[in-house]
């Protein structure tokens, strides 16, 4: 019989070995120190410290000191210009073919009445790390705000609601070897699936179109900002980062818990602005 692995059992994590201050204070979720606790010399624990609206997470980080640190000449570090705040979503470009739904699903008129269907933008910059993608089979029929599918995450399951009515004509290939396509290039790359409309205009009247979506968007992005705040994960006081000086915040995922960002995804596909 295998014996149960206890904590103190368990190999020590890189991020244990090294976090930073702020990630031991619990203020932010995942960041590692290459600085060996230099934080007069870290761009990022300057940033922090400027833009932190609230004493009491300060406060945390300043109680937290490290059993060692290394003298400052052995250190490497990057200058860090940005200080814009990580929340750095933006709804990009209006693409006036491109129909937004309140549970942030697009469609796009392809030919006919033939439509391709995927994620907004918002909703890929909170989704937590695709890892598969599973959709109904082709000449299957969807209805309008009923689920055709989901996309399985790191955090969970997110289920996708049909934009619009129709027929099934098919799913994404590529999706099947890469779905971190929905999330990386989700109006190109990552689009879910084409349908054949069912050809009822009343459906297109719940869609928002071309700058309309985008102000969505965009109206929906600042009540998730609150929404971040009330629940602890406010984004505005922190600065541009690289987790543990890899690239740009991309996605939430890289800043927050996962299961948090699932929290979010499915509050902004199912609540919307109205109930936050």
């Amino acid at each position: 019989m295998k014996k149960k692995l206890t904590k103190k059992d368990e190999p020590t994590s890189r991020a244990e070995l090294n976090p930073c201050v702020w990630m031991t204070a619990g203020v932010i979720s995942y960041k590692l120190c290459p600085f060996n606790y230099d934080c007069e010399h870290c761009d990022f624990d300057k940033v922090m410290r400027l833009h932190t609206n609230s004493s009491g997470l300060e406060s945390k980080a300043k109680r937290y000191k490290p059993k060692t640190a290394l003298r400052s000449e052995n250190l490497h570090t990057t200058k860090q210009e940005s200080e814009e705040p990580f929340f750095t979503f933006s709804a990009g470009e209006v693409d006036q073919r491109l129909h937004i739904h309140p549970t942030h699903l697009w469609a796009r008129q392809e030919y006919g009445h033939t439509w391709k269907v995927g994620v907004d933008k918002l909703l890929a910059y909170i989704l937590p790390l695709p890892i598969k993608v599973e959709l109904y089979r082709p000449n299957q029929e969807i209805i309008q705000e009923e689920a055709f599918g989901r996309i399985l995450t790191e955090a969970g399951t997110v289920f996708v609601t049909a934009p619009l009515s129709g027929r099934l004509v098919q799913m994404n290939p590529r999706l099947t070897k890469h779905p971190e396509l929905v999330q990386q290039d989700p109006y190109g790359a990552g689009w879910l699936a084409m349908l054949d409309w069912s050809k009822d205009p009343s459906e297109l009247e719940k869609l928002h179109p071309g700058a309309k979506g985008k102000k969505f968007q965009e109206e929906e992005a600042q009540h998730l900002k609150t929404l971040l705040r009330y629940r602890g994960g406010d984004a505005n006081p922190v600065g541009r980062t690289m987790p543990d000086g890899g690239t740009d915040i991309e996605y939430l995922h890289q800043i927050l818990p996962a299961k948090l960002c699932l929290r979010l995804v499915r509050e902004v596909i199912f609540l919307g602005k109205e109930m936050w």
